[in-house]
């Protein structure tokens, strides 16, 4: 007599819900000590690329003062045609050689660099007393030092560039940054 054998070794496929529901719960777990840091992450990475283009923006100015032999300015521009949002420099800037040395972009000044921001969380601010910089063919920038402030969306200054009077720009240290005035 033959008899029939079933086998119930069958090879499974996919996952139960038990397994899948430890999945879920550990990953929530996860991101949700992850994501703060993240969102952490992205406004530092937002603060030092708006540092680096600013700090290539005064570069590149002063470079362009000394090679060209003329007067160049940097300065803040909401509408990237001319410097029109003083001491605020949170919509970009522009940079132009200023031919007749008035210090405002006129029609025949070519514009040399151009940025524009959107990002609002982040705020950039110099004194009102010195709104724009202007290097000499020389590459000094002259008058007194001037500290560009990056700050947070709450207006604490969180980095900080400073150039001299004689064009140098360097990065403020923490302390120094901390220590200035709020963007607000």
């Amino acid at each position: 007599m033959t008899s029939l054998v079933f086998h119930h070794d069958r090879l499974q496929r996919g996952f139960s819900i038990i397994e899948i529901m430890t999945t879920l719960a550990i990953s929530a777990v996860l991101l949700g000590v992850a994501f703060p840091n993240f969102a952490g992450l992205q406004e530092k990475q937002a603060f030092n690329t708006a540092h680096n283009d600013l700090a290539a923006a005064f570069h590149f100015a002063r470079a362009l003062a000394v090679t060209e032999r003329q007067q160049t300015v940097v300065c803040p521009s909401t509408d990237a045609q001319s410097c029109n949002s003083p001491a605020v420099w949170d919509r970009g800037w522009i940079v132009f050689v200023d031919r007749n040395r008035n210090k405002q972009r006129d029609a025949e000044e070519p514009l040399r660099r151009v940025e524009q921001r959107d990002r609002k969380e982040l705020g950039i601010r110099t004194s009102a007393s010195r709104p724009l910089v202007v290097f000499r063919p020389n590459g000094g920038s002259g008058g007194a030092n001037m500290s560009l402030r990056l700050c947070n969306d709450d207006g604490e200054p969180i980095s900080a560039l400073v150039l001299n009077n004689t064009g140098r720009l360097r990065k403020a240290s923490s302390r120094e940054a901390a220590a200035m005035a709020s963007c607000s």
